[in-house]
């Protein structure tokens, strides 16, 4: 049986990768392939990937080739990462400000939901679908790529879904160490609120602009912010 998943996931790859497929909710993974249409290989970070294919911002980018650096706290996922994307490096952790630990809530039937959140949890009427509660260590991002040897290509981007501990994860990281040229940050705020947000404040005086919006539903999507100097870095 598992000889046979790897030969319909080679399949699979094979066709994914010979078309321009998008796995994003809406079309994310080629928003972010067309700005940095210029780089052949790099690295993205993704921060709370969930599923390695489905609704994924990174899978397009692991079948060309990208190095991937896929981090969440979901131990369901470490086979799946292994069989489906063996060459990305999966991290089993969560993300924060510093060493610790948090209850971690799966929801049942969308594991794309679960979070360390429970305010989270209480907007989103969430309360009577948690399935498990477990207690998971966190590490700050920086620690989690010092950690990591990473070879001498570009920080391309990050990609951040965390169910409100975004800001978290975002001022975890070392600005001045890692910077990718794109951050994407998931928010439920309209496009008003998103312009004047902590987020946005914080990845500004990081020196990145919010450039654009997607959306999924309603006022959820992905924020992109572009690095001020990315078109320098072209020329």
């Amino acid at each position: 049986m598992f000889k046979k998943n790897i030969i319909l996931n080679s399949v699979k790859e094979f066709i994914f990768k010979r078309y321009n497929i998008s796995f994003s909710k809406s079309g994310e993974d080629l928003v972010l392939a067309k700005i940095l249409q210029k780089y052949k290989s790099g690295y993205f970070v993704d921060v709370g990937c969930w599923d390695p294919i489905n609704y994924s911002n990174t899978y397009y980018f692991y079948l060309r080739g990208f190095q991937g650096i896929c981090i969440d706290p979901n131990p369901r996922l470490v086979d799946e990462y292994r069989l489906i994307r063996p060459k990305d490096r999966f991290i089993l952790s969560g993300v924060g400000m510093n060493l610790s630990k948090l209850n971690y809530y799966y929801i049942k039937k969308d594991s794309s939901l679960n979070t360390f959140n429970y305010d989270f949890i209480k907007e989103n009427n969430l309360e009577d679908n948690i399935d498990m509660i477990v207690e998971v260590n966190l590490k700050p991002l920086s620690q989690i790529l010092d950690e990591i040897i990473l070879d001498d290509l570009p920080l391309l981007f990050f990609d951040i879904d965390v169910e409100g501990f975004d800001l978290d994860v975002l001022k975890s990281n070392n600005w001045t160490k890692y910077r990718p040229y794109i951050v994407m940050v998931e928010s439920s705020n309209n496009l008003k609120d998103d312009l004047n947000s902590d987020i946005s404040s914080f990845l500004q005086s990081q020196g990145y602009q919010l450039v654009s919006k997607t959306l999924t539903n309603r006022s959820l999507g992905n924020l992109i912010f572009l690095r001020t100097d990315f078109y320098d870095t072209l020329s």
